[in-house]
């Protein structure tokens, strides 16, 4: 258990630390950072695999 909250525990503080370094890239907020990354860049990668999903779906079943 000790394992598996050190290794949660380091993907946060890379996760947070990458968050904090683009905010002061693009000077912008640690939250404007935050806000495109889940308001807009995960719906967005979201729909964009399903989507690829559906279309190889359907491919798939047009070559059967």
């Amino acid at each position: 258990m000790n394992l598996l909250f050190k290794i949660v525990f380091g993907l946060y503080v890379y996760c947070a630390d990458f968050t904090i370094n683009i905010a002061k890239l693009f000077s912008i907020s640690y939250y404007d950072v935050n806000a495109m990354i889940f308001c807009l860049l995960w719906p967005a990668v979201t729909i964009m695999l399903t989507s690829i999903y559906i279309i190889q779906k359907i491919r798939l079943r047009k070559l059967k």
